[in-house]
């Protein structure tokens, strides 16, 4: 059991199992800076193991009382940036021209020579429209990406903007 002090938010351990606080105790250590080695703990592993070693998986058990409802790539594209569906669609104006700009960390990435907006950039813009449509922030939205397919890269010219739009939006 896991239990919060009021006072001092800091979590104490109240069990019986002493693997449980074991672990425990060994992330706290990590957290004040302690690194230690786990490895050592056990006597090493020679590779491949044999093929009597047990299974990991009957010791994970999954909870699958919880529901999530996905929206189709329909259901998304239909509701649009206002939350209702009138297929209004959203775009994001991304500026690197500034250092002064909230986008300028941007431009540190850099591959083949080129400034292109992060693939994981993609993720987060689909992930604030969908919070965004839900009328909360993208901090308050639980997501699970599946099947992701990026087509090609956005070069971020350093002189000026980029606007990313979702689809059916006129974007020049």
């Amino acid at each position: 059991m896991l239990v919060l002090r009021a006072q001092s938010r800091q979590p104490v351990v109240i069990s019986t199992d002493v693997g449980l606080q074991l672990g425990f105790f060994i992330s706290r250590l990590y957290l004040n800076g302690i690194n230690l080695n786990p490895l050592s703990l056990y006597p090493p592993v020679e590779l491949p193991v044999s093929s009597t070693t047990p299974m990991l998986s009957s010791l994970v058990r999954w909870d699958h009382s919880g529901s999530w409802e996905v929206p189709t790539a329909a259901e998304f594209l239909a509701l649009g940036c206002s939350g209702s569906a009138n297929g209004s669609s959203s775009s994001v104006e991304v500026n690197v021209s500034s250092p002064d700009s909230e986008d300028a960390y941007l431009t540190g990435h850099v591959i083949d020579g080129r400034v292109l907006f992060p693939a994981t950039g993609y993720l987060v813009l689909a992930w604030r429209q969908l919070a965004r449509m839900n009328g909360q922030t993208y901090q308050q939205t639980p997501v699970a990406f599946d099947d992701i397919h990026i087509h090609r890269a956005t070069i971020l010219h350093s002189t000026g903007k980029s606007e990313h739009c979702n689809h059916g939006t006129n974007c020049q």
